[in-house]
C-alpha cells in the first residue's frame, strides 16, 4: 500500500491550464516507465502514454476468426467500435488456425491472404479505423476456442504443456517467432498500431511455469518486440502473477487482472475489490483490467430446448445498465488500460469451437454476431468519448471513498483527483448496486473555492434505479481553458470548433442538473433554445440550472471568448457523435496523436468517417430509417453529403445546420425453405460391411502421450489426434473374426461436452448415447441384436462420433483425446482384429479446402466427397426435405439453393432459423452456406435456434447453396419441425459488399473421393 499512503499524504494543488500541456510537467515525465527498448509507449502508476501523451485505453476485444468469410467486414466492425467511444482493439491470434502441422509452410504457418488468417490485413484495418491493437498471441488464449489455441497435434507431444518441457518449447517455438516478427513490424514505432503485447494468458507463476514465461517474453524481445509486454492474471488479479514489482523470472511490464462481475441469472453487487489488489501486486503500472465482461458465456444445454440463447436473452444482464455502474465503477477505482471482453463475440463456425461453446459467441456484446450494434454501444460512446478528452483523468489517483460524501447513505462515491491541476472527479452509484429504487441526493466535493455541497442552489442529484454518474470539479477545457467549478450532469464531450467551445452535458430525462463556470467577470448568457434553463452570475461563478428534456443550447459570451453549453437528456445524447476529421500525421485518425479536430453530429445510426473540403462536411455511415441529422462544424462548413450523396441543409436559430436523410428500404423477399427443392442423400454408407474403407486410416498405434486419459481397455490407441483428425465428426470401423458367442460391445467414446455418438454392427444400429453440458464421454454395453451376428465371419462395428473441439488445455493434467477411450467384446475373448479411422478429408495436413481450412469440415461422407460445396452434382440425389426427415437411426444430408437479391447500400444481416422438434427427439444438424460450416444445431440439448448467415459468405444477387446434416440418434428416425430465414433488420450503409466466394466443388472435385448418391434413411 506504500503508493497509496504516497498519494494521501501528498499536498493538493489547484493549477487552471489548458488539458493540452497537463503532460509537460518534469515531475510526470520522471516517474515514467519504459521497456527501455523504446520511449513511444511509456507508463507511470497511473497510465499508459503513447508518443508523450497520456492515454486512457478503452478497449474492445474482437477476435479475427470469428468474422468468418470475407475479411474485408473487419473494416465494418472496427469503424463501430471506433464511432462509438473507443480507441483500441484487443485481439487473440490462435495458434492453431496458422499451423494446423507442425511444419506449416515450412514452420512459417498459414496467413494466407484475404482468408480469416491474413492478420496482416486484420492490423492494417485496426490502424485505418484510428485504433489502437493489444495482441494476445498465446501462444495459450483460452477464449473458448477449440484447444485453447492449441493446435491439436500439440496434445501429442511428450511430457506437460505451458512449462519449459524441451518437446513444447520446440512445438511453440516457430509459431511465436513466425507471430513475433509479425508483431514487431506492426509496433507504433514502425507506424502500426500494436502498443501492447500480452505474453501467455490467465497463468501461475512459479516451478517450471516461470522459467516457460521468461522464454516466452525473450521470443517477443528476440523477434524485436519493443513495447510493453503485459500478462492477463485471473481473478480480478489478485495472484500478482508475472507481476513486475513481485520477485521472479517472468516479469512483465504491466500486470493485468480480469473480471466477469455479472453471471447469467443474476444482477450483481459491484464488488469495489481491483484497486485493492492492483495496489498490493503491482502498484509501479496502471491499474489494467485486460478482461472485463461485455457480457457473459452462455454453454451447450444453458436453456431450456427452445430457449433462444444470446440473441434474445430475456434478462436485464444485457442492457446498458450494467454497464452504466459496473464500468463506471472500476473506472471509479482507477482502472485506465480496460478492455471488454467481448465487444463483437462472433461465431464459433465449423470446429473452431471448444466444447463449453455453441455455435454463437455472441456473449451478450455490444456488436451482436450479425454485426449489429446494439444499444449497449450507446452507453459506451458516452463513456468513451468523456474519457478520450478528459485527460485530468488519466493522472487521477484515488483519494476516498464511501457513503459519507452524500447526504443518502443510500449512494456510493469513489473521488479521484489530479494532484497536479486538482482536477476531480466524482464517481457516484446506489450503494447496493442492484437496486432499482429511485433515490435522490446531494454531494460534498471539494472545490478551488473550498468545500462545497452540490447542487447548491436548489434541487438534488437523481438516481433512477441502477444508474451511475461521473461528475467534475475543476475541470478545465477547451481553446478558451474554461474551468467548471462544479457540475450535477455528466459530460459527454468536449471541442472546440473554430473558435468557439462546445461542450455537452447530459442526464436522464426530467432530471435536474446544475452546472457552475467560473469567469473573471460576468458573461453575456443567451438562453434562447435553452428553455428549461435559467443562469445566475455570483462572486465570478456563472450557474446553469436545467430540466433535461430534448435539445438545449445555450450561449456564454464573454469578449471574444465564445461557449456553448449543449444540454441533452440521455436518450437524446444516445444519438449524438463526435466524429475525429483526421490530420495529416502517420497516425491522422487517431484522435490526439493525430488530431484534435472534430466534429459534433447528431442523428445517424453510425457515423463511420467525416472529412472536410473547402465548404462541405462529408460523412459516411448508415442509417436504420430516414434521419433528421444536425450538425455543427467549422463556419465555413455550409453543405453536407452523406455517403457521397448531398443533402440539403438549413441553418438552425441556435447556429447548428440541420436536415433529412431519406431512406426507402429496399423489399427483400425471403424464399420459404419448405417449398424449395431438396435434394437428399444418405451420409452413413460407412455402416455397411463391404463399404470400401481402404482410403481410411489404419488406427495402429499402442501408445500415446495422453498420459492423464490413458485407453481404459483395448490394444489400439483410438485418440483422433493421434492420427491427424482434430475436429468435427469421426467414423471408426472396427473388425473381428466372431466365433458366435459374442453378446455385445463394450464402448467408451470421448467426445466433448454435449457431444455424442452412434453405433452399429453389420449395419444394425445398435444405439446412441450422449452428454450434456457437463458431460463428456459415455460408457455403454450395447447388446448385439438377434441375427446381426456373423458366426465365423468378420463382423464390422461401425462408431459414428461427434467431436465437440478439443479441451482448452491448460496444463498437461487437462490433455483430453478425442475418439474410443476403451472397447470390448462381451461373451467371449475374441479381440478385433484392426481398427480404421476417418475425419474431415485429407486430416489437418491435406485438406482439400486450403481457402476455408482444415477445421471447416468434419469427417461425414458427405462433407468428405464435397456434397457441401457450391457446384457439387446432386442430379442423381433423391427428392426429399429435411422436414421429411430420416425414418431411423443414421444421418441424410440436404442440400437446395436460393436467391435473396440485396441492392447495394443496404445491409440486411440475415439468419437460419430453426423451429425445435420435441425434447424427446434426439439429433443433431450442421448447417452449411456456401461450403462453410456455419452452425451446429443440437435439437435435444440447445440452447441456439438463430444461426447468423455471414455477410459475404451469404451472397446477395448470386445463388447460394445451403445444405443441412440431419443425424438421428434414435431407432424412430427425426425430422426437422421448421427452418425459415429471419433478418435483424435493414441499414442504409457505407459499405459496399461484394460476395466473398470460395473454391467450389469443380475446384476440389479432383481432390475429393468419388461420392455416389445413396438411399436416404
Amino acid at each position: 500500500m506504500k503508493t497509496l499512503l504516497k498519494i494521501l499524504s501528498a499536498p493538493l494543488l489547484f493549477f487552471s491550464t489548458s488539458w493540452a500541456n497537463h503532460d509537460v510537467g518534469s515531475t510526470v515525465l520522471s516517474r515514467r516507465n519504459s521497456t527501455g527498448l523504446t520511449d513511444a509507449v511509456t507508463w507511470d502508476p497511473q497510465s499508459l502514454s503513447i508518443f508523450g501523451q497520456r492515454v486512457f485505453i478503452l478497449s474492445a476485444e474482437i477476435h479475427p476468426w470469428r468474422l468468418p468469410g470475407d475479411p474485408r467486414l473487419w473494416s465494418d466492425l472496427f469503424q463501430k467500435v471506433k464511432a462509438n467511444g473507443f480507441n483500441t482493439v484487443s485481439s487473440y491470434f490462435s495458434w492453431a488456425l496458422h499451423y494446423p502441422t507442425p511444419d506449416t509452410n515450412d514452420g512459417q504457418g498459414d496467413f494466407q491472404v484475404n482468408t480469416y488468417r491474413d492478420l496482416q490485413l486484420y492490423i492494417d484495418s485496426v490502424k485505418d479505423a484510428g485504433l489502437w491493437l493489444i495482441a494476445r498471441p498465446g501462444p495459450y488464449i483460452n477464449g473458448e476456442t477449440t484447444g485453447g489455441g492449441f493446435p491439436g497435434w500439440v496434445g501429442n507431444i511428450a511430457g506437460s504443456l505451458r512449462t519449459d518441457n524441451v518437446n513444447y518449447t520446440a512445438a511453440w517455438t516457430p509459431y511465436l517467432n513466425t507471430i513475433a516478427s509479425l508483431i514487431a513490424k506492426n509496433q507504433v514505432t514502425e507506424g502500426g498500431p500494436i502498443i501492447l503485447v500480452q505474453a501467455e494468458n490467465e497463468f501461475s507463476a512459479g516451478g517450471d511455469h516461470s522459467p516457460y514465461m521468461q522464454a516466452v517474453i525473450d521470443t517477443y524481445r528476440t523477434n524485436g518486440i519493443v513495447v510493453p509486454i503485459t500478462h492477463n492474471d485471473q481473478h480480478s488479479g489478485e495472484n500478482g502473477n508475472f507481476s513486475p514489482d513481485l520477485p521472479g523470472p517472468g516479469q512483465v511490464n504491466i500486470y493485468c487482472g480480469d473480471s466477469y462481475p455479472q453471471g447469467s441469472n443474476s444482477w450483481a453487487q459491484v464488488q469495489s475489490v481491483y484497486y485493492s489488489f492492483h495496489e498490493a501486486v503491482a502498484f509501479s503500472n496502471p491499474l489494467c483490467l485486460a478482461e472485463f465482461g461485455g457480457g457473459f458465456l452462455l454453454e451447450w444445454g444453458s436453456e431450456p430446448l427452445g430457449g433462444t440463447g444470446y440473441e434474445k436473452y430475456s434478462t436485464d444482464l444485457t442492457t446498458a445498465d450494467y454497464e452504466d455502474v459496473f464500468y463506471k465503477d472500476a473506472y471509479a477505482q482507477t482502472a485506465k488500460i480496460f478492455n471488454i471482453y467481448m465487444l463483437y463475440g462472433g461465431t464459433n463456425w465449423g470446429q473452431t469451437a471448444a466444447p463449453v461453446s455453441y455455435t454463437s459467441y455472441d456473449y451478450g456484446g455490444g456488436i451482436n454476431e450479425n454485426r449489429v450494434a446494439g444499444p449497449k454501444m450507446n452507453e459506451m460512446r458516452l463513456q468513451g468519448l468523456f474519457l478520450r478528452v478528459s485527460r485530468d483523468l488519466f493522472n487521477a489517483p484515488l483519494l476516498g471513498n464511501g457513503t459519507n460524501y452524500t447526504t443518502s447513505a443510500l449512494i456510493h462515491t469513489s473521488e479521484l483527483r489530479n494532484l497536479e491541476t486538482g482536477a476531480g472527479f466524482y464517481f457516484l452509484r446506489q450503494q447496493t448496486s442492484p437496486s432499482t429504487a429511485l433515490t435522490t441526493t446531494r454531494l460534498t466535493v471539494n472545490t478551488s473555492r473550498g468545500t462545497l455541497t452540490i447542487p447548491q442552489l436548489g434541487g438534488e442529484i437523481t438516481f433512477n434505479g441502477r444508474e451511475s454518474k461521473i461528475l467534475v470539479t475543476d475541470y478545465v477545457f477547451g481553446a478558451n481553458e474554461t474551468a467548471i467549478l462544479y457540475s450535477t450532469a455528466e459530460i459527454m464531450t468536449w471541442s472546440t470548433i473554430d473558435s468557439t467551445d462546445y461542450i455537452i452535458l447530459y442526464a436522464e430525462s426530467t432530471q435536474t442538473g446544475e452546472t457552475a463556470f467560473l469567469f473573471n467577470s460576468e458573461p453575456t448568457v443567451n438562453l434562447d433554445d435553452a428553455p428549461n434553463t435559467k443562469s445566475t452570475f455570483s462572486n465570478a461563478t456563472l450557474t446553469l440550472q436545467y430540466t433535461l428534456g430534448g435539445l438545449q443550447f445555450a450561449t456564454v459570451e464573454l469578449g471574444s471568448s465564445k461557449l456553448v453549453v449543449i444540454i441533452m437528456d440521455k436518450t437524446t445524447a444516445d444519438q449524438w457523435n463526435a466524429p475525429v476529421v483526421p490530420g495529416s500525421s502517420t497516425f491522422n485518425n487517431y484522435f490526439s496523436v493525430g488530431s484534435n479536430e472534430t466534429v459534433l453530429v447528431g442523428g445517424p445510426y453510425v457515423i463511420r468517417n467525416a472529412s472536410i473540403s473547402g465548404d462541405t462536411l462529408s460523412l459516411t455511415g448508415d442509417l436504420n430509417g430516414t434521419t433528421a441529422i444536425e450538425f455543427i462544424a467549422p463556419a465555413a462548413v455550409t453543405s453536407l453529403t452523406w455517403n457521397g450523396v448531398g443533402v440539403s441543409v438549413t441553418r438552425s436559430s441556435h447556429g447548428t445546420l440541420t436536415g433529412s436523410i431519406s431512406v426507402v428500404n429496399p423489399t427483400v423477399n425471403f424464399p420459404s425453405l419448405e417449398n424449395l427443392s431438396w435434394k437428399v442423400s444418405g451420409s452413413l454408407p460407412e455402416i455397411d460391411p463391404n463399404f470400401d474403407d481402404s482410403n481410411f486410416t489404419l488406427a495402429d498405434l499402442t501408445q500415446t502421450n495422453y498420459t492423464n486419459l490413458p485407453p481404459l481397455a483395448g490394444s489400439q490407441v483410438l485418440y483422433a489426434q493421434q492420427y491427424g483428425f482434430y475436429g468435427g465428426n469421426l467414423i471408426f470401423r472396427g473388425r473381428f473374426n466372431a466365433t458366435g458367442a459374442e453378446t455385445g460391445v463394450n464402448l467408451t467414446v470421448q467426445y466433448g461436452f454435449a457431444g455424442g455418438y452412434s453405433a452399429f454392427l453389420n449395419g444394425v444400429f445398435l444405439g446412441s448415447s450422449q452428454g450434456n453440458s457437463t458431460v463428456s464421454l459415455s460408457s455403454n454395453v450395447w447388446t448385439f441384436p438377434k441375427g446381426a451376428l456373423k458366426a465365423k465371419a468378420e463382423n464390422v462395428v461401425v462408431v459414428v462420433q461427434e467431436n465437440m473441439g478439443i479441451t482448452e488445455t491448460s496444463t498437461n493434467s487437462g490433455k483430453e483425446p478425442r475418439g474410443i477411450r476403451g472397447y470390448s467384446l462381451i461373451g467371449s475373448n475374441t479381440t478385433f482384429s484392426s481398427w480404421k479411422l476417418q475425419g474431415n478429408q485429407g486430416g489437418a495436413s491435406g485438406t482439400p479446402d486450403t481457402f476455408r481450412g482444415y477445421l471447416n469440415e468434419g469427417g461425414l461422407y458427405a462433407e468428405r466427397i464435397g456434397a457441401h460445396l457450391p457446384g457439387f452434382p446432386d442430379e442423381t440425389w433423391a427428392t426429399g426435405s429435411p422436414f421429411r426427415g430420416l425414418s431411423r437411426a443414421g444421418i441424410n444430408f440436404y442440400r437446395t439453393t436460393f436467391d435473396l437479391n440485396i441492392p447495394q447500400g443496404f445491409d440486411v444481416p440475415v439468419r437460419l432459423s430453426f423451429t425445435p422438434s420435441a425434447i424427446t427427439s434426439n439429433f443433431r444438424s450442421q448447417i452449411y452456406l456456401n461450403g462453410w460450416q456455419i452452425g451446429k444445431y443440437v435439437n435435444n440439448i440447445g440452447p441456439q435456434t438463430l444461426f447468423v448467415l455471414p455477410a459475404g459468405i451469404l451472397l446477395r444477387n448470386t445463388t447460394n447453396t445451403l445444405a443441412i446434416s440431419l443425424w438421428s440418434l434414435d431407432s424412430s428416425g427425426a425430422s426437422i419441425a421448421g427452418l425459415e430465414l429471419v433478418s435483424d433488420g435493414t441499414f442504409a450503409t457505407a459499405l459496399q459488399f461484394e460476395d466473398y466466394q470460395g473454391p467450389d466443388y469443380e475446384d476440389q472435385a479432383g481432390l475429393r473421393p468419388q461420392g455416389m448418391a445413396q438411399a436416404p434413411m
